[in-house]
């Protein structure tokens, strides 16, 4: 079977809306996940947020 895990995902727009759940889910399936926003603070805080959330250190 085809597995996504270990793999990486750059997700731009994924601090809200489609990308951030995008983000959430795809941590959820055991992927590393880089996102970007128009903003680091927004990046940050969105990393740090779904890293508790999903219990995930690969954001």
């Amino acid at each position: 079977m085809n597995t996504l895990k270990n793999k990486v995902a750059l997700i731009t727009g994924g601090t809200k809306g489609i990308g951030y759940g995008i983000a959430e889910a795809l941590l959820n399936q055991g992927l590393k996940v880089v996102i970007t926003s128009r903003t680091e603070a927004s990046s940050n805080k969105v990393a740090k947020e779904l890293g508790e959330k999903t219990n995930s250190k690969d954001i």
